[in-house]
């Protein structure tokens, strides 16, 4: 049991990090801006020690974490220089002569300091001791941090504050307090680096934090820089930085752990096989403990996160999926073929530590579009083991985005392709053209289309508009392009068109068509035909179909002229 009493844990923050993702912005500073950046010399950046993986002290003393790497790369995008202290309360900001506190939820700002957009968002949850029941947290003794705020509904009398979040979590798993709340990135760092055997976690928090910058409130030149850089930065950069800084857990191997993991008497083998055998078994069993951990982590998001998570190994080429996603599949037939695509666009290099769209099949009907987003997992060596992920279910937001493509590329009238559409299809079409096959462009508009919207109004006029569409659709092949350029002007592009006598048939299949689709209305159409001769580009051709449709309109409309240079 105490194998899996926190197995849940880290799959929350790596849930947590691969959803949670600023919006990109495009970078510019005002003159104001810049002058500060060339003038403002070394910044003065501080923030609570013990926040794990935000911001610590490592062990040669240096100072690292999330907001480390952040501000590291906001001064890489901007020029700033930032010298970074840790503090043991919030109270010495206000002793300290400081620019910026970094990593700094809104609950600890000081009263005249404000705060930039959030970098990083994090789920609040609950920590509690295996012996406790989490449904009865009355008269429980809760483990706080100094300088926090008292949660909502926690009397004083049954709280103890603890110097740093990790000793708080110490007392817990010691039994000298009862449960705690903190962000999720805090508790699976320290559970992770510690080995907890009596804590266990759930994900019911008391709130959400937002982790920002901090800057004296009359310094609105900072703040402004500090939320471009952040919105500057792209969500695959940021999910890097974070899974970089999350990643850096020195494990503490204590002697009650490897009891617990092993025995009394694998420990003596161990010591045995330690001072006999040569130093590479040593690297052999520290490498099969970082791959262990590496293992447990994942084991711990998949039992708790509600996306669908995988984990997919290089060299055994195999695909483990998390047992959320199972249900989603009609058969095991579908499934099965859903492993191999997905396998086949992980062995893809360009895809690894990225983000992606996949569709995968559920059924014989149904197929849903998901979101992949994903980071390597290696060895002490560097050599790529695994490949962690998630998919995300963007069905929805696809269909969305396709119907507003459609929207934008399609005239709202007749449902037809637009000018703009028209012309880049046919464009296409002609840059690969071949030369040995022939193509026609027809340009044809509405007779005595004016009188008809002044004699019956511009409705009228609007539902001719729309039987024309309706007659060209109805008229031309599924492969021709079809598309409303002008007010009652349309244009047609054939390709691989047999002969001059196939154009004119189906200019009078369109006659017949529209009779058919307006028995009530007499339409008729001016058509203007070019049959392409080596052009290069829709203005070249249409230029000659417009100049053949002239014709037809000067000798009174009704009728199809082609272009023939000899007589123009």
């Amino acid at each position: 049991m105490k194998k899996i009493k926190h197995i849940s844990l880290l799959f929350v923050l790596i849930a947590v990090i691969l959803s949670s993702v600023p919006v990109s912005a495009q970078l510019h500073f005002t003159q104001e801006e810049q002058d500060y950046i060339d003038t403002a010399g070394v910044i003065q950046a501080v923030s609570l020690h013990g926040s794990a993986p935000l911001q610590y002290a490592g062990k040669k003393g240096e100072i690292k974490g999330i907001s480390i790497e952040v501000l590291e790369k906001i001064s890489e995008i901007t020029g700033l220089v930032f010298e970074f202290h840790l503090i043991e309360s919030i109270d010495e900001a206000y002793d300290t002569p400081i620019d910026l506190i970094f990593g700094i939820p809104a609950s600890y700002v000081p009263e005249n300091m404000v705060l930039s957009r959030p970098f990083l968002e994090s789920q609040t949850i609950l920590y509690l001791n295996s012996s406790v029941d989490p449904e009865d947290l009355s008269e429980k003794i809760y483990a706080g941090t100094l300088g926090s705020t008292q949660p909502e509904g926690i009397p004083e009398e049954y709280t103890v504050n603890y110097k740093t979040r990790e000793d708080s979590l110490n007392a817990v798993e010691a039994g000298h307090a009862d449960y705690g709340y903190g962000n999720a990135y805090s508790v699976a760092f320290y559970t992770l680096q510690n080995g907890y055997q009596n804590i266990i976690t759930v994900p019911r928090g008391k709130d959400d934090r937002a982790y920002c910058f901090a800057v004296p409130s009359e310094n609105e030149v900072l703040l402004s820089i500090l939320n471009k850089s952040i919105g500057s930065i792209d969500e695959r950069e940021l999910q890097t930085l974070v899974l970089i800084s999350t990643a850096k857990i020195d494990r503490k191997i204590t002697l009650s752990m490897i009891v617990s993991n092993y025995g009394l008497q694998l420990i003596l083998l161990s010591a045995l096989i330690i001072t006999v055998l040569s130093v590479s078994i040593f690297r052999n069993l520290r490498d099969n403990k970082e791959l262990k951990i590496q293992n447990e982590r994942y084991q711990i998001l998949s039992n708790i996160s509600n996306e669908y998570m995988y984990e997919y190994y290089f060299e055994q080429n195999e695909l483990n999926l998390s047992k959320s996603i199972m249900h989603l599949f009609e058969s095991r037939e579908f499934m099965e073929e859903s492993v191999v695509i997905l396998k086949e666009a992980l062995r893809d290099s360009d895809s690894l530590q990225s983000i992606y769209r996949i569709e995968l099949p559920l059924s014989a009907e149904k197929k849903m579009i998901f979101k992949s987003v994903s980071s390597l997992i290696r060895n002490s060596k560097g050599k790529v083991y695994s490949v962690i992920g998630k998919l995300i279910d963007v069905s929805e937001e696809e269909a969305e985005r396709q119907e507003l493509i459609k929207k934008s590329e399609t005239d709202g009238l007749t449902g037809l392709y637009n000018a703009e559409t028209t012309k880049k299809l046919i464009n296409e079409i002609m840059e690969k053209n071949d030369p040995h096959k022939t193509d026609a462009l027809l340009i044809l508009d509405c007779d005595k289309f004016k009188e008809i919207n002044d004699s019956h109004g511009h409705l009228h006029g609007d539902s001719v508009i729309v039987h024309i569409g309706e007659a060209l659709k109805a008229t031309f092949r599924k492969s021709d392009i079809i598309g409303r350029i002008g007010g009652d002007e349309f244009c047609v592009y054939m390709e691989n068109v047999s002969s001059r006598k196939f154009v004119i048939s189906k200019y009078h299949q369109l006659v017949k068509s529209l009779k058919q689709v307006s028995p009530d209305s007499y339409i008729t159409v001016s058509v203007g035909a070019a049959l392409s001769d080596r052009e290069k580009s829709y203005d070249d051709l249409f230029k000659k179909a417009d100049a053949a449709l002239y014709i037809v309109k000067d000798k009174g409309g009704d009728n199809l002229h082609f272009y023939d240079k000899k007589t123009m």
